[in-house]
């Protein structure tokens, strides 16, 4: 009785192994440190009793609040720990019933799953580097800013560059208003002088 309360005094408490052959291979070396630090999140919920490799989940959500970063910096860790060998994804996440979502489901290569041997596929690294893409946006298309005032494109709404305005453009400069433009202009018969006897009439005629 009494050696089982000293076994019991000396257990340690709740911890999380990290192999050292794991730490020093370079696909770890190579990761990001946020990356490692999700790695070690992910192997807290391993449970050795019950051996549920391959059904070990966590969320986005939840590991942005246990790790204090943003939910981006997240899935792209996922996505590291991917390509470097240390997960692999048994069951993708879905939106289950009554619109709960359902985390994917992760199996880490460095332990074994399902009486199998640990696969270790972080040790067969090719040596290329994790390149982070930006994710597309929802709607397929990227963010564009708004223009204001769209309606301005109305030609008759701009002004040429380096031109004023120019005011009753519709009257020319060269020329000026002419008035009375209707009427036609045509020669005026001279008068005749009271003096000037009709064709065929000598004056004298005309004076007497």
């Amino acid at each position: 009785m009494g050696a089982n309360k000293h076994k019991t005094k000396n257990r340690l408490p709740p911890f999380v192994p990290l192999l050292i052959a794991t730490m020093d291979s370079p696909a770890w070396r190579a990761m990001s440190h946020g990356a490692q630090i999700l790695y070690v999140a992910l192997k807290r919920r391993y449970n050795f009793n019950i051996h549920n490799n391959g059904r070990i989940y966590l969320s986005q959500r939840q590991a942005a609040q246990e790790l204090r970063s943003h939910h981006n910096e997240i899935a792209r860790w996922f996505r590291e720990l991917q390509h470097y060998g240390f997960i692999v994804m048994v069951t993708p996440g879905v939106l289950g019933v009554e619109g709960k979502g359902k985390a994917p489901r992760w199996r880490l290569t460095e332990l074994g799953y399902m009486k199998e041997f640990p696969t270790r596929d972080f040790t067969r690294w090719d040596g290329r580097r994790f390149q982070h893409s930006k994710t597309k946006s929802r709607a397929g298309i990227g963010a564009r800013s708004v223009r204001e005032n769209l309606h301005t494109g109305v030609p008759e709404n701009h002004i040429a560059e380096g031109t004023s305005v120019q005011e009753l453009a519709h009257i020319s400069r060269q020329q000026g208003v002419r008035e009375n433009t209707h009427r036609t202009i045509l020669p005026y018969a001279p008068a005749q002088s009271p003096t000037m006897a009709p064709a065929g009439v000598t004056p004298c005629q005309v004076l007497s």
